[in-house]
């Protein structure tokens, strides 16, 4: 499933980070572990196959409904990143991309895919 929202990207809209349009980036590789950890313990603790499933689908809506930084941490295994960035207008973007990023000037996208109005793809 995966694999099929990478291949999905380019029907998602389209956005572009020019030169000089990103004033600050972080790495947020670690920032969604201790969430799904969570997610993974409280797996591990349910006994019966209805249990697991309502209670993954309380939270699905929850996240859902919070609008949470949407990201599937099985990215990490297709070789992706995540990034905090603040652009120079102020907004916080979340990023995902397979390239390196280290200084803002270094961010420039010519096609990025919005997920969301705040979570953006670039797929490589």
């Amino acid at each position: 499933m995966t694999w099929l929202s990478i291949i999905l990207c380019p029907k998602l809209g389209k956005d572009e980070f020019k030169s000089g349009s990103v004033v600050s980036i972080e790495h947020a590789n670690n920032s969604f572990l201790p969430s799904y950890l969570g997610y993974f313990f409280v797996a591990l603790s349910i006994g019966s196959a209805e249990a697991l499933f309502f209670v993954y689908g309380i939270l699905f809506v929850f996240t859902f409904l919070s609008q949470a930084l949407y990201f599937n941490p099985l990215f990490l295994a297709f070789r992706f990143e995540f990034y905090n960035i603040v652009t120079n207008d102020g907004a916080s973007i979340f990023l995902i991309s397979r390239n390196k990023y280290k200084l803002p000037k270094d961010v420039v996208i010519k096609t990025a895919y919005r997920i969301n109005n705040y979570t953006f793809i670039e797929k490589v």
